[in-house]
């Protein structure tokens, strides 16, 4: 196994919503809701929720921390719309959102490890964090039982290494993606994604089957 190469995880991302927006068209949505038209905002959101969510979920191991971090990331992109600059790059306003989301959940984070309160993973949280379809009983139970330890692992590692990986290997972003979203250089990126590979490795190594 190269370096670079992706833990083997049989885990597959939230898609993202319906009817594809492109960046012209989000542009002219922010312009809308710029002007005043609240409404214009809708589309982003029925886009955008479901990613938005999973994204946290990820990170935070709850389904409800997760739910209130995707509805705040939404408010606060909506109060900085003013700030954001697309140029026409592709998937921009995504990224930025994530990047949102991403601090959001781990403000949670530092707040639950102020108080000591645990981080636990859900069951119901499981299922939507590790996606899967299997074709027989046999299979779904095989899933069922690879998703738990997945969310099990994914919650011992620290925040800047659990980030990494679901926006590499979960959500599949390229390093020019990924790089606004942490504030990172690629070099640096690249490193860390290789650390928090090697880190998910031997945290799988330790939950029990």
């Amino acid at each position: 196994m190269t370096g670079d190469a992706s833990v083997a995880l049989p885990i597959e991302s939230a898609t993202l919503g319906s009817g594809p927006i492109c960046p012209d068209e989000e542009q002219v949505l922010i312009n809308r809701c710029l002007a005043g038209d609240a409404e214009a905002f809708r589309p982003l959101v029925q886009r955008y929720q479901r990613v938005t969510f999973s994204v946290a979920l990820r990170m935070l191991g709850s389904r409800a921390d997760a739910e209130d971090v995707a509805q705040q990331a939404f408010a606060d992109a909506y109060a900085a719309l003013d700030r954001f600059r697309g140029e026409g790059r592709r998937r921009a306003f995504y990224t930025w959102l994530l990047r949102i989301a991403i601090n959001r959940a781990k403000d949670v984070l530092k707040s639950k490890k102020r108080t000591e309160e645990p981080l636990s993973a859900d069951a119901e949280g499981g299922q939507a964090m590790f996606a899967h379809d299997p074709g027989s009983p046999e299979a779904h139970a095989g899933q069922a039982e690879d998703r738990r330890r997945l969310q099990a692992a994914l919650l011992t590692l620290p925040p800047k290494y659990r980030e990494v990986l679901v926006l590499k290997d979960v959500e599949g972003l390229a390093y020019e993606e990924i790089r606004p979203i942490l504030r990172l250089s690629i070099p640096a990126l690249k490193i860390r994604v290789i650390r928090a590979r090697a880190r998910m490795r031997a945290a799988l190594e330790e939950v029990p089957r």
